[in-house]
């Protein structure tokens, strides 16, 4: 890539949010594994190389690449930084607010080491040669956007005078304004930071030519050389995630954001110890996110949501601290280890059951297509409690398989629930339950639970026909107990990826 299309090319990168369908609390554990599902909300990160002129860039040295960020959803959400190519220091300069941003300063100060590490001329190269006769310096401007799932949208659509609906969310611009600071927003849940860490690490990688752009693009999937450049996305965006929160978490979110909908087993923390030390260096901490480091021993083993199976999230205005709800529950299991294996195992039957039958529906859809469409057809206009002991169609292996995916569903809700008593934890609390067997009286919902680590924030169904898509919504509005509003993301298989600006405007127009 020459000196000019960097200057003008602009590297677009998304990543999905994320929905643990099953898998809460055990995928702490590396014995265990979680079923997590990729959204088509995304996180993006848009990166150009421009001629920056703000105050105090002039006073840079010679060797500092000026970088200005934006997330113009937010108000007073920029922030200015500085990184010399040549010591990799790194320092905010100023932002709107007087604050920091630690998730996009660790990113931009770890991402641009490692990048100064594999492609140093590329990097070194950036902050030479800028035309004369310009003000300004050669630097990066970075904006971040976000779609509308991410951020709830209660407070925008009170003031529009609509309801909270499908309908009226779809009519809000595309990464609307939330009208409130980055601090103040109120998150779905849908794992924004790990996706934008996740974003912005590749589109790093990607602008300065370390990581090839072909192999972001959905079509080239399962490449060795798009195997490979994931694999460092992951283990940079991993460890960019733990620094920037101050803990290595489960990384369920952070695969979900480089990966898509999978089956995830974690990877061993010690595997980033020596990279998250005070006195670590960048070269300790390239060896610890590359992709030739064998203590990445996390697993992703692909999975699909069958066909017609459509995936509805809904945002309950309720809030849970999920940190403590994890600090009580390990509590629990550290002061009785012997029950608690006896719950995890069974959890995780029930979580692999899911996912078996998820993976038997697919095929039973390629052995005989008309068969599971009829199947699913019936299942779609009756209540799932009429499933398993209606004759109608007696000897259809989809009827049987989706019978026992609502069978599996209700197990695995109520191991949640016994672990929720057990640790005195509200993994599934009453209000919830009452929602969620609503949810499931209604025809063609064959799933419905709380995703992730449970509480009051948010439920997720499964429904089969646009019209059980429909009555759930219905059901959600109508509920006094806790205001419920639906979200309009559904699944997606893809993970991390490179996208044309010229189909985002909407990010374009902040460059």
């Amino acid at each position: 890539m020459t000196q000019q299309s960097l200057d003008s090319a602009v590297t677009l990168v998304s990543a999905p949010g994320k929905v643990l369908v099953a898998g809460g609390y055990l995928v702490l554990d590396q014995a265990y594994s979680g079923l997590v599902v990729g959204t088509d909300a995304c996180l993006y990160a848009a990166v150009q190389t421009q001629m920056l002129d703000f105050a105090g860039v002039d006073s840079l040295s010679e060797s500092e690449l000026p970088i200005f960020v934006a997330s113009p959803q937010f108000t007073s959400a920029w922030w200015r930084y500085s990184f010399n190519v040549e010591s990799r220091a790194f320092r905010q300069l100023d932002s709107a607010d007087g604050g920091s941003n630690s998730f996009v300063q660790v990113v931009l100060e770890r991402t641009l080491g490692i990048a100064s590490a594999y492609v140093p001329d590329k990097v070194q190269g950036m902050v030479h040669g800028s035309p004369a006769g310009q003000s300004g310096r050669r630097g990066l401007k970075i904006v971040l956007s976000a779609d509308n799932d991410f951020y709830s949208q209660r407070e925008t659509l009170t003031k529009l005078g609509v309801g909270l609906s499908s309908e009226s969310l779809r009519n809000l611009p595309r990464m609307s304004e939330t009208g409130t600071t980055l601090p103040n927003v109120h998150k779905t849940g849908l794992g924004s930071s790990a996706a934008m860490v996740t974003s912005l690490v590749a589109a790093i990688l990607v602008h300065f030519g370390f990581v090839s752009h072909s192999d972001l693009l959905p079509e080239h999937d399962g490449g060795p050389s798009q195997v490979r450049n994931r694999k460092l996305i992951h283990g940079l965006a991993q460890y960019a995630h733990c620094l920037a929160q101050g803990k290595i978490g489960s990384g369920f979110d952070v695969s979900a954001a480089v990966y898509g909908t999978h089956v995830y087993r974690r990877f061993s923390p010690n595997v980033l110890d020596t990279a998250l030390e005070d006195s670590s260096t960048i070269e300790d901490v390239k060896q610890a996110t590359s992709p030739d480091n064998q203590g990445w021993d996390n697993k992703v083993t692909p999975v699909t949501i069958p066909p017609r199976l459509v995936l509805r999230l809904a945002d309950v205005d309720a809030g849970s601290n999920t940190p403590s709800m994890v600090k009580k529950v390990q509590q629990w299991q550290k002061a009785n280890p012997k029950e608690a294996k006896d719950l995890w195992d069974k959890l995780d039957s029930a979580n692999t059951r899911i996912r078996s039958i998820w993976d038997q529906l697919n095929e039973a859809f390629t052995a005989d297509s008309t068969d599971y469409n009829t199947a699913v057809d019936w299942c779609a206009a009756h209540k799932s409690s009429e499933w398993k002991r209606s004759p109608k169609l007696l000897g259809s292996k989809t009827h049987e398989l989706l019978a026992e995916l609502v069978e599996a569903t209700l197990d695995m809700r109520a191991l949640q629930r016994q672990l929720g008593d057990c640790a005195e934890v509200p993994i599934e609390p009453p209000k919830q339950t009452r929602l969620l067997d609503a949810c499931m009286g209604v025809p063609g919902v064959c799933m419905a639970a709380v995703p992730g680590a449970g509480g009051y924030d948010a439920i997720f169904c499964v429904t089969l026909s646009p019209e059980a898509s429909r009555a759930i919504e219905d059901v959600w509005s109508a509920w006094d107990e806790m205001s419920v509003g639906p979200l309009l993301a559904n699944q997606a298989s893809g993970g991390v990826r490179i996208l044309d600006i010229a189909a985002y405007p909407e990010i374009a127009t902040h460059l």
